[in-house]
């Protein structure tokens, strides 16, 4: 995940809450305080900035209605905040999330992408291919190796038990 400000952080949550009806963008530049807590100083340029950037992302799509503008959740940016969720959530549900991959050497950019998100997403090394997180994101997790195109390779398993987890423990 790189990095957003908060206001555009604020925007995507305040959407998520509006589960599939979206925001009327005019409403919420002037009655942001309906949809968020703790309303920052946005005014309508920076707004449609930020649905702007939101769109070239595949977060967000806008619906014109009547003069209007919605803005709704896209299916990749409700994929966004689950794993903004998830890897904020420190309560465990007692599952491990192991993702196994054997991508070949051809591939191996791709391989290298998919490790620096496994350590984006604070998946743990076991093994040379082995990684292992307590975070609730198989779902997101396996989106993004098939966005990859690299499913034959990797397996995301869901687990109570992977051996001694001693790389989990606090010290």
């Amino acid at each position: 995940m790189g990095k957003i400000s908060k206001k555009t952080e604020m925007l995507l949550w305040a959407l998520e809450k509006t589960i599939d009806t979206g925001i009327f963008l005019y409403d919420f530049t002037y009655n942001t305080h309906h949809y968020a807590y703790g309303q920052p100083n946005l005014n309508r340029y920076q707004l449609y900035h930020i649905v702007s950037r939101l769109k070239d992302k595949g977060w967000v799509e806008t619906i014109k209605d009547e003069g209007r503008v919605l803005v709704k959740l896209t299916g990749k940016g409700k994929n966004y905040l689950a794993i903004e969720k998830a890897l904020k959530t420190d309560k465990w549900d007692g599952k491990f999330r192991v993702v196994i991959f054997d991508i070949p050497e051809k591939n191996r950019k791709v391989r290298d992408v998919l490790r620096r998100k496994l350590k984006e997403w604070g998946f743990k090394y076991l093994q040379k291919s082995l990684w292992a997180s307590k975070k609730d994101i198989a779902d997101p997790m396996r989106e993004f190796i098939r966005e990859l195109g690299v499913e034959k390779w990797v397996n995301v398993l869901v687990c109570t038990d992977i051996g001694s987890a001693r790389i989990f423990h606090d010290r």
